[in-house]
């Protein structure tokens, strides 16, 4: 996705999310039966971006370095996501509803848990709602009754409950989006109000059809989705250390043990498979926000973050993250492998010399969002070097950093 600039605007009115809010209406959950449409919904596959970073978007430039954005949100709790009348379909491996006469609905099928915003545009605004949560293999209504948009707008994630990097399917079209349950409104361009952050949205055109499916794919690929029932049970297991055998999908007698100790532990009946699906995303979602590296900001400026690390000898450099007063971002998602971490910030003043939180650790920096693995010689590569403060993480799994006016102060989990 490209980099644009990202500028902060206040919230639109209530009234203008009520009014866009008209063309997302959710019909009852058992709505009296329409008229049969002449032809069946179509499928449109979103292939997966494999190992990005969500929100990787420019910011404005201001007193000091001008970063841009870099997002990783925590993990919120399972469950937290609105349902919004869509159920689950009974049967798991109904991957295309095809004789569906209405209903937007969305098939994963990859390997991961995904979550899923949807966007419209109602005159010059745009309207986007998440998260919908999709379980690996599985299909699920998100708009329901007969569609009454000819085109709609679709961003998915993977859980932030796995381990690794955040997956992501989406496009071009910038709409904006919150960590938590959200309704938000845009005028389609870069710029998201306060608690919000852009993100590339796929254009999906439905041709007028009362009902229709979008597929999220993964580059292994998977022909069905009991395939990928199986490797998001695998990928599960793998995140919480329980199984070390490839995510390929194949229900092999190392995947079946393990499954069948897990069922054990998890009090899980083996006939339960949302069930057992559910509880162990649950578990992995417990160990995940315990884990990592955060940074909060607790002073009364936005601030402008970055990582330094220091790996197998190698310092490696990454910024930026924008951060509102009060808020936290995840800057290491899974658990911390070294025992020092460094770090670097700058208060967002367009008066005034900036505050910043710093130390004698050189790494490299610059302007714009960047990822330098190598920091030596930064100014004879266009960089800027940079003092980074060291943080102790005394060998925990996770920490959280906190940036205050006067100090920054580190705390375990």
């Amino acid at each position: 996705m490209s980099v644009k600039l990202l500028r902060h605007i206040s919230l639109l009115s209530a009234a203008l999310i009520v009014a866009a809010s008209s063309a997302f209406a959710q019909q009852p959950e058992d709505p009296p039966p329409a008229e049969q449409p002449s032809t069946p919904s179509r499928p449109i596959i979103l292939p997966m971006t494999p190992g990005s970073e969500l929100n990787k978007q420019p910011a404005r430039p201001s007193n000091g370095p001008r970063p841009r954005i870099i997002t990783a949100p925590g993990a919120p709790p399972v469950g937290s996501r609105p349902s919004l009348n869509a159920p689950a379909p009974a049967n798991a491996a109904a991957e295309r509803p095809r004789n569906a006469t209405a209903d937007y609905t969305f098939c994963n099928r990859t390997s991961y848990a995904a979550s899923i915003a949807v966007g419209i545009r109602n005159g010059g605004l745009w309207l986007t709602r998440g998260w919908w949560t999709v379980p690996a293999g599985e299909c699920k209504v998100v708009v329901k009754g007969q569609l009454t948009q000819s085109t709609y707008y679709v961003f998915a994630r993977s859980s932030f409950a796995h381990t690794g990097p955040v997956r992501t399917w989406g496009g071009t079209q910038t709409l904006c989006i919150g960590s938590g349950p959200f309704q938000a409104t845009s005028d389609g361009t870069e710029e998201c109000s306060a608690g919000y952050d852009a993100q590339g949205f796929a254009k999906v055109e439905t041709e007028g059809k009362a009902a229709w499916t979008t597929t999220l794919s993964e580059n292994a690929g998977f022909k069905t989705s009991e395939q990928a029932r199986v490797a998001g049970l695998q990928r599960l297991l793998y995140d919480l250390g329980r199984f070390d055998g490839p995510i390929d999908g194949a229900a092999g007698p190392k995947f079946s043990e393990a499954l069948a100790q897990a069922r054990t532990e998890l009090g899980v009946g083996p006939t339960d498979a949302a069930g057992l699906y559910a509880r162990l995303l649950a578990e992995a979602t417990k160990i995940q926000a315990v884990a990592g590296l955060t940074f909060c900001n607790r002073t009364q400026d936005v601030i402008w973050t970055a990582l330094g690390q220091d790996y197998q000898g190698k310092k490696e450099s990454k910024g930026w993250w924008r951060l509102q007063p009060g808020a936290c971002a995840k800057v290491i998602k899974d658990r911390l492998d070294d025992r020092v971490m460094y770090s670097f910030a700058v208060a967002d003043r367009t008066e005034g010399v900036p505050e910043t939180w710093g130390g004698t650790e050189p790494f490299c920096t610059k302007d714009s969002s960047f990822e330098i693995e190598d920091v030596t010689d930064c100014s004879g590569r266009g960089f800027t070097s940079t003092g980074f403060m060291k943080i102790e993480t005394g060998g925990r799994a996770g920490l959280t950093f906190e940036f205050t006016p006067r100090r920054a102060e580190a705390r375990p989990e």
